[in-house]
């Protein structure tokens, strides 16, 4: 842990970064630093790069890990918890090792979304990445995975040691409950908009 307040890095207010791009479509680095800087600044506790199904996947690797050692630089590790989505279970990995050592505090996790995988693929992605040794938050958007992290099986990945915490981005604001039910541990964050009030008052921690 950094000199940051000792919390679990998922908790708080985490926002998906933008990414600056100048007009020959290269990353503007040092605007990306200054935002991620800003972003701390006015309020939040972390920053999420690469995060959901944004712009990471048409990046070279490179850039796209001198993105998260960007922001590590800018607002330290322990505020940077990078999107490690990646088609398969061996490429998300080395994505979460890279930033596990760039010192990031945790990573978040999409399911496989190349294909609809089922509770076995799933739960066969999670825990190879969680071999890498850094805090996996899983996020469960089935609207664009056509995956949905169902309360069992979130509390079964939990059990299998694989995930801390889910971003919850179902809009089934009922399921806070019922994953407090069967996996008390295991932080939720809101992960829309509309839903937040819900789940903050469900007792969501970020």
């Amino acid at each position: 842990m950094n000199a940051y307040d000792g919390r679990r890095p998922w908790h708080g207010v985490l926002v998906a970064t933008a990414l600056p791009l100048r007009h020959d479509l290269s990353i503007d680095y040092d605007a990306f630093a200054a935002h991620c800087v800003w972003l701390v600044e006015n309020g939040c506790d972390g920053v999420v790069p690469n995060g959901s199904l944004g712009e990471y996947q048409v990046l070279t690797a490179q850039e796209r890990a001198r993105v998260v050692e960007t922001a590590v630089a800018a607002v330290g590790g322990e505020r940077v918890m990078p999107g490690v989505a990646a088609y398969g279970a061996d490429e998300a990995r080395r994505w979460a090792e890279q930033a596990r050592d760039a010192g990031c505090g945790s990573v978040m996790l999409l399911p496989p979304n190349a294909y609809r995988a089922d509770e076995r693929s799933v739960r066969a992605h999670y825990a190879q990445v969680a071999e890498a040794g850094i805090p996996v938050v899983a996020y469960n958007n089935p609207h664009d995975t056509k995956v949905d992290l169902l309360p069992e099986l979130l509390a079964a990945l939990h059990a299998d040691g694989c995930i801390k915490a889910v971003k919850e981005f179902s809009g089934d604001v009922r399921r806070i409950y019922e994953i407090g039910e069967l996996a008390p541990e295991l932080d939720v964050l809101a992960g829309a908009d509309d839903v937040v009030l819900e789940l903050v008052a469900g007792g969501a921690k970020g």
